[in-house]
């Protein structure tokens, strides 16, 4: 634009607010605004309509919206979809101001969906955080928790500081409204800190707005006063009407509090008048039920009822029921005060009408509510995550700079040492020989006694340490032998007071002969239980000696394990359980397959694990089975579909004496707490490792790996089936999102003779931040339940800058809706836990082949 030209925008800018501002809350007459429009140019035109339509937004949003039409119906004309998308964008703006959500939605829709088309990462920021404020109002929270989501990611990616302090000061609002205070407060402190920093006027003065609120509701009416009243002072110059209403009521709400009722009035009009001049329907109706509190409290009760009546009208011609609630009991209570009692009747049963309707509606959003506190963790902690990765870059770059000027000032040093050196090495060059001599002497000295004294302190360092070690041990111990004995009274009481006392009872020659069998099921159930803890005592004594022996003789795996499943299926009808037992072998495998192992001990791991499966699963599914990992090594399985155990305690299963509760709130099973402690030595003793996967009321499945023999390769069903294709997977890079490090070496093991490029992500946020920094990644094979970012969010996030890398998602524990979420955010296979290593490698070849 030439600068005449933009001299007349400007100009013309300029003369439609100063006619706004005449007109007060009053429309412009259309030929009014036509005949100034005419003076200008088409695209001038748009433009000065847009440009009048952002200045007179807050403080005249009436007039905004006439603007705001103007500019889009010229777009419209002139075809300009940029100016169309932006005058939606403003409609819904104005709207959102004006309480008309539905409007607003209609045309952010329109003008969302552009800045999409567009991929305007700034505009989108705008109508994402738009969505949010409108969906609170509507009081869907969960919508408005994922535009503002959306929001902050955007707003990082950009690095847009204002923006990620108003999504920050927003998230506190979300809390307030939970009346989470505490957390509320630490966001508001946080985004007036944030807006400081960039020197972001409004967002310090709505922060410092929040963080008034929030002390009027602690009852902290002083720092609440002092808050409001900054604000005040910044809003008043920055022209939000309707803002500044609101700042001006929570004032007055503590001068109620502290008896100064003239001075809430005073606040309570100037409120009343600002509502008016932006039409603010709900500000208004609450200023005049707020002047009728006023005044019954100081005995005017007249006025109250007058005041009270008029926000009642307000609300009921805009169907404001909360607040219609909040009035009619208030009526009541006036016309009780003052003997009315036949209308304070009448107001009573139309508050407890309007109360009961509300409270239908309310109930709706309690819901909503409980399923917003459980999304508020997760987002909570992503937010905090963010905000810690954006401080520690700018940490690192603070850093690096404090290095660079301290090399630049140590070299600096150096080279003025070394010229000072120079010239007295000229001046006085015999005596410094002699003396540069000393001096490398004592300096090598100094360095000898320095190198003697911190190999000292290290020594004592780690003697302290060995100690302190050894103190803590000791201690361990003796916590866990006391726990150990305690509990060990205890579980073998129990039994033997059932033999004694069911034995005691067979004597008595008065039951009849169906007790008496019964009574003897009884003892041999609770012998059974009492010999199974005795042999837990015996193995972990064994152990503990050091006298743990294996004898290792080759053996049909399926005959071992038809029996167990045998036998357990007996037990499962016995203790009539509602689980069924199936098995899952190797389809590989033929049915005389040898393992070369101690059987004894083998037997004692599964029994150990399935008798866990059994206990924990009163109906379901348990799975016994085994995959070939390559041709040197075994997994077994064993997979439930019972009660599960958090993530954070899968390490703490397999300790001695850990004993964990049925679920929440559950009691604690019978037991030594020995049994996961004994299959961990064992396993170890044959060579292998043990881990779990699970998770709480969706299962758990026990996995360990043994050692298998490369004689009894004959057993095995194609074993050179895939040896052409390999060639394929020969310098192609994988990418693997795996929190488990045990499985991502079981993982790893089954690639890493396939000359593959590996690299390992813990969690969502690694593997974007891996795939963003190593474009050499061919596939991707990721867990669904990955820490921080789930899988299914980490794949929307990858398809946004790799669209066609091939992804592989596996999982222990899915459902249908489960697995099609996958495949709608962008994966391409889906592959369940436990898989074979010819499983893996079919489905890599397969994605490699198919995306070149």
């Amino acid at each position: 634009m030439t600068s005449k030209k933009c001299f007349r925008v400007i100009f013309a800018i300029l003369i439609l607010v100063l006619i706004s501002v005449k007109a007060g809350a009053k429309n412009l007459a259309p030929d009014s605004i036509s005949s100034l429009l005419n003076r200008f140019l088409e695209e001038e035109r748009i433009e000065l309509l847009l440009s009048s339509t952002q200045n007179l937004v807050n403080r005249y949003p009436e007039q905004a919206a006439i603007y705001a039409e103007r500019a889009l119906v010229l777009s419209i004309e002139k075809n300009d979809s940029v100016s169309w998308a932006f005058s939606n964008y403003l409609l819904a703006t104005v709207h959102r101001i004006l309480g008309q959500y539905n409007v607003a939605l209609e045309h952010l829709d329109f003008a969302h969906g552009f800045f999409l088309s567009q991929n305007d990462s700034s505009r989108l920021t705008e109508s994402y955080q738009l969505y949010s404020d409108i969906f609170v109002k509507l009081g869907d929270f969960s919508k408005a928790i994922d535009n503002c989501q959306n929001a902050l990611h955007l707003a990082i990616q950009i690095d847009d500081k204002r923006q990620i302090a108003d999504l920050t000061r927003k998230y506190g609002n979300i809390y307030f409204y939970f009346n989470e205070v505490a957390i509320a407060l630490d966001f508001f402190y946080k985004s007036l800190q944030r807006s400081e920093d960039c020197d972001y006027a409004k967002g310090i003065i709505k922060a410092n707005n929040n963080i008034g609120r929030i002390y009027v509701e602690l009852g902290k009416n002083d720092i609440a006063l002092e808050y409001l009243l900054k604000s005040l002072a910044e809003k008043n110059e920055q022209g939000d009407r309707a803002s500044y209403g609101n700042t001006l009521i929570n004032i007055a709400s503590i001068y109620i509090q502290k008896e100064e009722y003239q001075k809430a009035i005073s606040f309570l009009h100037d409120a009343y008048q600002n509502y008016v001049s932006v039409c603010n329907s709900e500000g208004m109706s609450n200023s005049q039920y707020y002047l009728g509190v006023v005044y019954k409290k100081i005995g005017g009760y007249h006025q109250a009822i007058d005041y009270q009546n008029r926000a009642y009208k307000i609300a009921s011609d805009h169907n404001l029921q909360v607040i219609m609630v909040k009035i009619t009991h208030e009526l009541a209570d006036i016309y009780k005060k003052t003997g009315n009692y036949p209308k304070a009747h009448s107001y009573l049963t139309t508050h407890i009408e309007l109360r009961d309707s509300v409270f239908s509606q309310e109930k709706a959003r309690l819901l909503m509510e409980l399923e917003t506190r459980y999304q508020l963790a997760g987002k909570q902690r992503q937010i905090e995550l963010l905000s810690k990765e954006r401080a520690l870059e700018e940490s690192k770059i603070k850093q690096n700079r404090i290095w660079l000027i301290f090399l630049v000032v140590l070299i600096l040093l150096l080279v003025a040492l070394l010229q000072q050196v120079y010239k007295r090495f000229r001046l006085k060059n015999s005596m410094n020989q002699v003396l540069l001599q000393e001096i490398n002497r004592r300096k090598e000295s100094e360095k000898q006694l320095n190198v003697y004294h911190e190999q000292l302190e290290c020594l004592v360092e780690e003697r302290t340490q060995e100690l302190e070690e050894a103190k803590n041990r000791a201690e361990e111990s003796d916590k866990l032998k006391s726990a150990f004995l305690a509990n060990m009274s205890h579980e073998i009481r129990t039994p033997l007071n059932a033999i004694v006392g069911f034995s005691h009872l067979l004597t008595n020659s008065d039951i009849d002969d169906n007790s008496k069998a019964e009574f003897k099921k009884i003892i041999k159930s609770n012998g059974e239980v009492l010999i199974k803890l005795i042999n837990d005592i015996l193995d972990i004594s064994i152990i503990e000696a050091g006298q743990l022996k294996i004898k290792a003789k080759p053996f049909e795996l399926h005959v071992l394990l038809e029996e167990l499943r045998f036998f357990f299926s007996q037990e499962i009808m016995r203790v009539k359980s509602a689980a069924t037992l199936t098995t899952d072998y190797d389809v590989r495998c033929n049915a005389d397959l040898l393992i070369t192992t101690d059987k004894v001990r083998l037997r004692q791991i599964l029994s150990n694990l399935l008798w866990n499966a059994v206990k924990f699963t009163p109906k379901g599914k348990i799975v016994l089975g085994y995959r070939l990992s390559g041709f040197d090594k075994i997994v077994f399985f064993v997979k439930d579909t019972g009660i599960g155990i958090d993530p954070k305690n899968h390490e703490l299963v397999f300790y001695r004496f850990s004993k964990l509760s049925a679920g929440t709130g559950g009691a604690i099973h019978y037991g030594t707490g020995l049994g996961l402690a004994i299959c961990q030595e064992m396993v170890t003793a044959l060579g292998g490792q043990i881990w779990v996967d699970s998770l709480p009321g969706k299962g758990s499945t026990f996995y360990f790996t043994l050692p298998f023999d490369e004689e009894h390769r004959s057993y095995i069903k194609g074993a050179d089936k895939f040896e052409a294709d390999m060639e394929l997977l020969k310098g192609k890079t994988i990418l693997i999102g795996e929190d488990v490090e045990s499985t991502y070496s079981l993982i790893r093991d089954f690639l890493v003779g396939l000359q593959m490029n590996i690299f390992w992500a813990k969690d969502g946020i690694d593997v974007i931040n891996e795939l963003r920094e190593n474009s050499s990644i061919d596939i991707i094979l990721m867990k669904m339940s990955l820490p921080i970012l789930d899988g299914v969010n980490t794949l929307k996030n990858i398809r946004k800058f790799r669209a066609n890398i091939p992804v592989i998602v596996n999982t222990t524990f899915y459902s249908d809706s489960d697995k099609d979420k996958c495949f709608e955010a962008g994966c391409n296979a889906f592959i369940e836990k436990p898989f074979c290593n010819n499983d893996l490698i079919l489905k890599i070849i397969e994605l490699l082949k198919r995306f070149g």
